[in-house]
């Protein structure tokens, strides 16, 4: 029950930020008729996951460990709610941006593409459990402004060895005719496809909350 009451009050302290969200949802829309359709959900998680840090710094700057400190929580309950609650968030905007992704099709194309837009979707959703599962870590271990600089720093890494790296394996042919293998298997599969998405994600997101249990700022 009394997580029940910490996933309500982070909602609470995401209030502030609706005046960025609803101006924003015009980013993915206009990306989705410009450019891609899928990019109108993939975007909007993005965005999310990018709001739902931005609670860290509202909760320290209102000094919720304060108010954690008068009510009988445990450290180990304050981090499943945050987690919980962000992936209540993520629920929340995948069902929004899903809609949106259904609205933009039947208005561009008069048709829509299930198989695909469920692809993005899935995609989009892993990619944002794993943001979250990287950098909720550094949060719960340091403060804002310094967890905000350290949860960078695995992307920088990931994109200065990452990119050289898949241009190289792209330039060879059998490793190309590999990633068009499996690329075709999982569009024939999708049932697969969203298993192995749930899995990875699931891990992902398992491994990040005990890890912020373990390396936890002592703040009540």
């Amino acid at each position: 029950m009394m997580i029940k009451h910490l996933i309500k009050l982070d909602f609470y302290a995401m209030k502030p930020l609706k005046k960025v969200i609803l101006p924003f949802l015009l980013v993915p829309i206009v990306l989705g008729i410009v450019a891609d359709l899928g990019m109108s959900i993939m975007v909007t998680l993005t965005f999310m996951v990018f709001m739902l840090n931005i609670v860290f710094a509202i909760t320290e700057k209102s000094n919720f460990h304060k108010l954690y400190g008068t009510l009988p929580v445990k450290q180990s309950a304050s981090i499943l709610s945050r987690y919980l609650f962000s992936l209540i968030a993520i629920g929340i905007t995948a069902i929004l941006s899903f809609v949106i992704f259904i609205i933009l099709s039947i208005i561009t194309s008069g048709r829509i593409d299930w198989i695909y837009g469920i692809q993005f979707l899935a995609l989009s959703i892993l990619i944002a459990v794993l943001f979250i599962s990287i950098q909720y870590p550094f949060y719960f271990k340091f403060e804002y402004t310094k967890a905000s600089i350290m949860a960078i720093l695995p992307y920088i890494v990931c994109f200065a060895i990452g990119i050289p790296l898949l241009n190289y394996f792209m330039n060879n042919q059998n490793f190309y005719q590999h990633i068009i293998s499996v690329v075709n298997y999982f569009n024939s599969n999708i049932l697969v496809f969203l298993l192995m998405i749930f899995v990875l994600s699931f891990l992902a997101i398992t491994g990040s909350y005990l890890l912020s249990k373990k390396v936890q700022k002592k703040e009540f």
